[in-house]
């Protein structure tokens, strides 16, 4: 077993589909099926339960998921350590984005950057695998998602984003301009798994049975989330243009807003020298210009 056995378990358990885990990856599916099938033989478990209806982990896969993601993340900050140029007495930013930062926010903080002669170097992690990579120092600065462990880390003032109901067009409250929390109750809800952002997920759900809604059934996915609310109905918790991705959703906002998502860029409070200083505004900027993200309210004295 080796690194790219874990990163083709993680692509086959995000997609939980062989075929676009295959495409992902720039690959056949023939070949990702037999190292999928290596790995298993190799633990002496079985990671996916394979039906006519489609993927799903067991719970070995489950468990082994998280373990999975933080190995290969880590693989990918060492390697692009070691691939710094040995004449280059510059200082290597390492910076961490979740998964859906858009394409235009990393563009802009790795150009402005570079501009001013800063190396920089991105990868992708969730609000959990940040968090320990700060603390591990494996990467310089990471955006994530509140609430986490604060201990030892510095972070930016927050900036926060309303979050809407996100359900199929023939949905029986698509036709509401406008919902509120006790209008799902009985519905499945589609939510990102809790690892991924084990504090943000938690404050969900409480915020959720504070205003009346008590899921019927919580359906994991953080890639699959149209397919998953049009098979069964259901709906999910995200920005109006997480919608405008998937064909066939529409998205309506929750009254009185009780929701939201809040992110900040964080590092070591030991590491906040004047190269983070310099690069924390420009990521700020880069949120707000193009992810639509907005200032916090500051809290009452």
């Amino acid at each position: 077993m080796d690194v790219r056995h874990l990163r083709y378990f993680v692509a086959v358990a995000e997609e939980l589909h062989f075929g676009h885990a295959a495409l992902r990856l720039h690959m056949t599916q023939p070949p990702l099926s037999k190292r999928i099938a290596d790995l298993e033989r190799e633990l002496g478990i079985r990671l996916f339960d394979r039906s006519p209806r489609g993927v799903a982990l067991t719970g070995h896969g489950t468990r082994l998921l998280p373990h999975a993601r933080r190995a290969v993340a880590a693989f990918d900050v060492a390697a692009a350590a070691m691939r710094r140029p040995a004449r280059s007495a510059a200082r290597r930013l390492l910076v961490a984005f979740p998964a859906d930062t858009s394409r235009a926010v990393i563009t802009e903080v790795s150009r402005c950057l570079r501009e001013t002669g800063q190396d920089i170097q991105v990868l992708e992690a969730t609000t959990a695998e940040q968090h320990d990579l700060l603390l591990d120092s494996r990467i310089d600065l990471g955006v994530l998602r509140h609430p986490y462990p604060a201990a030892g880390l510095w972070s930016s003032r927050p900036l926060r984003r309303p979050i809407g109901v996100i359900m199929p067009a023939d949905h029986p409250l698509a036709a509401r301009p406008a919902l509120r929390l006790t209008s799902l109750r009985g519905r499945t809800l589609v939510m990102f798994p809790r690892e991924m952002a084990p504090g943000l997920y938690d404050e969900t759900l409480a915020i959720c049975r504070r205003n009346g809604y008590l899921p019927r059934h919580i359906e994991h996915a953080s890639r699959l989330v149209d397919g998953l609310l049009v098979a069964d109905n259901a709906v999910s918790f995200n920005t109006p243009d997480a919608a405008a991705r998937w064909p066939g959703l529409v998205w309506r906002p929750l009254v009185d807003e009780p929701l939201h998502w809040r992110t900040s860029a964080v590092c070591r409070r030991v590491d906040r020298d004047d190269t983070i200083r310099a690069a924390v505004p420009v990521l700020l900027r880069a949120l707000r210009a193009h992810d639509s993200w907005l200032p916090a309210p500051r809290p009452e004295p």
